[in-house]
This record gives C-alpha cells, structure tokens and sequence, in this order.
C-alpha cells in the first residue's frame, strides 16, 4: 500500500486528461520539452511558463514550488509564487522558493490553466492500474 496523487485537468475545458505520479521525485510542469510534466502548447497554454512549477512527491506529502513563471502558480486562488515582471528567469534560485503543500481536492492552477488534485493513499498496485491514466 502506497500513496498515489492524480492530477486531472486542465479544468474549465474539455481536457479531461489526468497525470498520475506514483514514484517519489521531482517533477517540473511546464511547456518546455524537457519537463516532467509538458502541457500541450497552443492559445490556452499562453500563460503558462516554459518551467512554470516544481512537484516535490514525497508519499504522502505533495509540495509546489513556482520556478519563476510569468503568470504566477496558485492554490485554492492564492498565489503561492511569481516571478518579478522585471526580474529574468534564469536569475530565479529554483532550489529555494517558497513551498506550498498541496492535498487532495485543491486546485492547482497555472497562469490560467487549472488542476484538481486528487491524493490516494493506501492504494494497492493492481487498484491503481485499473484507474484511467493519460499524459498531456
């Protein structure tokens, strides 16, 4: 038995997709190719950031860091980082920005793309592989 978070999203949308983390780690979201987590690009992805925000999965505890974004990271409508307008990116100190703990039923919201999160904890293997999973 372990615990399990699942990300479904964007909502406001007919999205629907879910992301699923099962393994402790790290994982950025963004639309950059190299994340973790890479959302699709297009219009409504606009205002999230190439490296928008840091996922700390440490069962059962589920953190998010903004990595500097253009148009802030929120949970539940607070804004929990954001970069300066005048302040660059690549000066951003990414392993030390504020953390804020998430838990199931918040929304995790991105620019203007928006996230519940779901926490499973106790879930055997074989119950977590007959929940539907797709990836963005």
């Amino acid at each position: 038995m372990s615990s399990k978070i699942m990300l479904t999203g964007p909502l406001g949308g007919d999205y629907g997709q879910q992301f699923a983390l099962d393994q402790p780690g790290r994982y950025v979201m963004g639309r950059s190719s190299d994340c973790d987590i890479q959302l699709a690009t297009g219009h409504d992805m606009l205002s999230v950031s190439r490296h928008h925000c840091l996922l700390i999965f440490s069962p059962p505890n589920l953190v998010v860091r903004d990595l500097g974004s253009s148009n802030g990271t929120f949970v539940n409508g607070e804004k929990v980082g954001q970069r300066d307008h005048d302040e660059e990116p690549e000066f951003i100190d990414l392993d030390n920005g504020p953390e804020h703990e998430l838990k199931s039923g918040d929304e995790l919201r991105l620019g203007r793309l928006a996230f519940q999160v779901a926490v499973h904890d106790n879930v055997q293997l074989s119950d977590w592989e007959t929940m539907p999973l797709s990836f963005f």
